[in-house]
């Protein structure tokens, strides 16, 4: 119902005990181990102040644990959302800061209203090969984007891989070798630690939940390492800007209306793979049973949060599948676990802060570059090669189209060439002849199973798809050329079994085949009718078309005698 979503819950609160709380406060500090880190990193990601990548993990939380219905999902600061608010707010004459609250506020917005209208199934317009490609590009984008800083150089931001390289070639007599070592050391570090410390950690005899937390944090400690390094190097080695202490301020610098439309693409962006991203998140970690997942309130709560986000000092974000997989697997029970981690942040906030501005950028870059290879899913993208060659091209082209595009356009053009292959794939429906071998218990493809055409001088055609107005003209046309086919057929069975819906166009052409048969003498039987398209049928000339409730039946009433020993279906 349209407005329910907008309704909080207390399915949390109701499920609230001293037990469950406990397991929640020990997986929420587990989490900010790995969300402060990954907050501040995802923010210089995105061309943002540290800061506003830990404001960004405050509020969020909060408002999922009254929307949200799934109990692990951790909503802050995301790579993908980061890289889209960096193409758009990194060379805009617009402060960055005002550019990226405008966009996570635009999202926001759009979000709760596609919750609040129920039309949380609209994510199912952007195919999963869509999503593959634009995933992997959006990896090496991110990766790109992040290597100047991982090196020490400092050039303008590039919305696409072309560029992205271009600059960094531009600045390599820039780079910092210092700097350089320090970025490749961590990375190295980050890339074994996620590779080999769970199995170490488990071949030594640590147990869980310890072995968790320990594997969690430490790219945590090879930041403080690298930090340690970086201070005490003779070197000058790029740290992050000093990072505010206490609580953000709200956000009151509204820019014009103009800006806000320039940037509306953009919010539009990050509201598709804010939700795409978190409802498969959610559907990945509810496993099996999804009954009381409900993405019209997922919408909702995703939106309340990136609206909070953007207002108190933060912008966009997004569920992680990292850290929502982390708040589960160290014994989380409720959306409480990422409250935790909030609170978490404000005690770094509050006691931490002049520390942070110690961490070298390349460190933080390191921790980027070593988290995009989760976004990179080989095995999919393999599987649908294997299934669907169009469809791996699809694959292919919303890869390209990212890369050199932007992230923008290119998801723009893997969801129009997504739809368009929906399109015409289903303009094309099969429109095959059937006949029985069996004495009516089953009718088969005459071409494809070779069954022998025993019913003439009546001819059964099966319509493979439901008929719309892309493809009614289609199904037309081919219905006439299989009756064209034979002499002196007088009799036409159409089996609807595989028709679930006909809309206006549909019902216009059938009654043009109607009026048609009739000039040619020929009988309309349909067969397997499902009862709302039955509805829509009435209004044929009841004179000249029959129903029956099976195929067999039908050819039964055009006088074709089948085994009666075998029961017709």
């Amino acid at each position: 119902m349209a407005g329910e979503a907008l309704v909080p819950t207390t399915r949390w609160l109701d499920a609230f005990s001293a037990q469950s709380a406990g397991k929640d406060v020990i997986a929420g500090l587990v989490l900010s181990i790995l969300l402060v880190p990954q907050a501040m990193a995802y923010a210089q990601l995105a061309g943002l102040p540290p800061q506003m990548g830990l404001f960004a993990a405050l509020t969020p939380p909060v408002l999922y644990f009254f929307f949200g219905t799934c109990p692990f999902v951790s909503v802050g600061p995301v790579a993908l959302v980061s890289l889209v608010i960096s193409e758009a707010v990194g060379n805009a004459a617009l402060e960055p800061q005002v550019g990226a609250a405008i966009i996570g506020i635009e999202a926001g917005i759009l979000l709760v209203i596609l919750g609040g209208f129920g039309l949380g199934r609209l994510v199912n317009f952007i195919s999963e090969p869509v999503l593959l490609g634009f995933t992997a590009a959006a990896a090496f984008l991110i990766a790109a984007s992040q290597l100047p800083t991982l090196l020490g150089i400092d050039v303008p931001r590039a919305g696409n891989l072309p560029s992205a390289l271009s600059a960094l070639g531009e600045g390599l007599e820039q780079l910092r070798p210092v700097t350089a070592a320090i970025g490749a050391g961590a990375l190295t570090a980050l890339l074994l630690a996620n590779r080999y410390a769970p199995a170490v950690l488990w071949k030594i005899g640590v147990k869980p939940p310890f072995r968790l937390a320990l594997a969690k944090s430490l790219p945590l400690l090879v930041i403080v390492i690298a930090g340690w390094i970086a201070a005490t190097s003779p070197a000058k080695v790029p740290t992050v800007d000093a990072v505010s202490g206490g609580l953000p301020h709200l956000f009151s610098s509204f820019a014009e209306p103009s800006v806000w439309i320039g940037l509306l693409p953009s919010g539009l962006a990050v509201a598709i793979i804010v939700f795409v991203t978190a409802t498969a998140v959610a559907k990945a970690l509810a496993g099996e049973d999804r009954s009381n997942l409900d993405t019209s309130r997922e919408a909702v709560a995703l939106g309340a949060g990136n609206i909070a986000a953007s207002l108190t000092g933060g912008y966009a974000v997004g569920a992680s599948l990292s850290r929502s997989a982390l708040a589960g697997d160290s014994g989380g029970r409720t959306p409480l676990t990422s409250i935790i981690a909030s609170l978490a942040i404000v005690a770094v906030l509050f006691l931490l802060a002049p520390l942070l501005a110690y961490l070298p950028k390349t460190a933080l870059a390191a921790l980027v570059i070593s988290a995009v290879f989760g976004l990179i899913n080989l095995r999919e993208i393999r599987a649908v090669w294997d299934h669907d060659r169009v469809e791996a091209v699809i694959v292919g082209a919303s890869f390209l189209s990212t890369l050199l595009l932007g992230v923008r356009f290119g998801l723009a053009i893997g969801a129009l060439l997504g739809l368009a292959y929906f399109l015409w794939f289903s303009s094309v429906p099969r429109v095959t002849r059937v006949g029985t071998d069996d004495g009516g218990a089953s009718f088969r493809s005459i071409e494809r199973d070779a069954v022998e055409l025993t019913t003439l001088p009546n001819l059964v055609v099966r319509i493979d798809r439901s008929i719309y107005f892309a493809n009614a003209a289609y199904i037309e046309e081919e219905v006439f050329n299989r009756l064209a086919e034979h002499d002196g057929v007088t009799g036409l069975v159409l089996d609807m079994s595989a028709v679930n819906d006909i809309d206006a166009s549909g019902l216009s052409m059938l009654r043009r085949m109607v009026t048609r048969l009739k000039s040619m003498g020929i009988t309309l039987h349909f067969a397997a009718v499902h009862e709302p398209v039955a509805e829509i049928l009435e209004k044929l000339d009841s004179n000249v078309c029959r129903f029956y409730r099976t195929v067999g039946q039908a050819l039964e009433g055009c006088g074709v005698q089948l085994d009666e020993d075998i029961a017709p279906t």
